[in-house]
């Protein structure tokens, strides 16, 4: 079952490159576990012809050659929601996993519904000024059990910046930005009540140490995954997603038939009543990315 957990290191490719055949077949990246195709932002209005071409030809070669189940899960991202519509009547549309949907709000949700098929899994993403008001994303959660699959919402940490007149600087995380709270916001919003939230790209791709402070400050938020932009990230977001031997005996131990009401298990106090989600989510995290070295 396709989860948004699993999707790990999203890595985002331009339609227009010559190489994603390679991508997807695995022999390029081979531990990447999801990739998106962008039509949006990663490519000039003048090129928007030769990618969909390009895309349109990987589809037919995704459905020539039958995919492995490890080969990563396959998105697009479509300029718009009419470009939208125009792909999804592509009769190799169904070779993909599913869309990312740009600048997705309460706004727009009805006209996203009349032109995706019901077969795909969906992205949508907040990245509009929309997402900093936490009326609006209260009305969008309680219209998206109405939509499609959804997979994940997206956090568009760049175009939710650009909302401020900002941009992330090279020295701190964007959790030291107002992105922060707003993250913080939109967890307490979507992910009681059963919607995951993807973690927004750290561009700035050679800081390392950065990189893994800003993944270690998403988990604690609850993210599932993280949007990347260059393969030197792809080992580092799957790398923080392991659990270490503590944390793996102490979610085996909360979720044990007939355990305590309260234990203590590696000087902690565990309460399965409360800790019961966070085991669950450990469990999946060591399923999916093992265990740290």
């Amino acid at each position: 079952m396709l989860s948004a957990l699993s999707l790990g290191a999203t890595l985002y490719m331009p339609a227009t490159r010559p190489d994603l055949w390679a991508v997807v077949k695995g022999e390029k990246y081979p531990e990447l576990r999801s990739l998106v195709i962008c039509l949006e932002d990663a490519i000039t209005e003048q090129e928007i012809e030769f990618a969909k071409q390009n895309l349109k030809q990987l589809l037919q070669q995704i459905q020539q050659q039958q995919r492995l189940e490890q080969h990563p899960k396959v998105f697009i991202r479509p300029r718009h929601i009419a470009m939208a519509a125009e792909l999804a009547e592509w009769q190799e549309i169904i070779a993909l996993d599913g869309m990312v949907l740009p600048k997705f709000g309460l706004a727009s949700i009805e006209q996203w519904l009349r032109v995706l098929p019901p077969e795909l899994h969906y992205m949508p993403t907040l990245e509009t000024a929309d997402s900093f008001d936490m009326g609006q994303m209260k009305e969008l959660r309680q219209a998206l059990p109405e939509f499609h699959k959804v997979l994940v919402l997206r956090v568009g940490g760049n175009d939710l910046l650009n909302c401020l007149a900002l941009r992330r600087p090279s020295d701190m995380t964007l959790y030291q930005t107002p992105i922060g709270t707003l993250i913080a916001n939109l967890a307490g919003q979507f992910l009681p009540y059963g919607f995951a939230l993807s973690a927004p790209v750290c561009e700035h791709f050679s800081q390392v140490k950065l990189l893994q402070d800003e993944l270690y400050l998403d988990l604690q938020h609850g993210l599932s995954g993280k949007t990347v932009i260059h393969p030197a990230q792809i080992s580092i977001v799957h790398q923080a997603y392991q659990v270490n031997e503590i944390e793996l005996k102490q979610a085996q131990g909360i979720l044990q038939d007939g355990s305590k009401a309260v234990f203590a298990c590696h000087g902690s106090m565990l309460e399965p009543a409360t800790h019961r989600r966070w085991a669950e989510r450990i469990l999946e995290r060591a399923r999916v990315f093992g265990l740290k070295v």
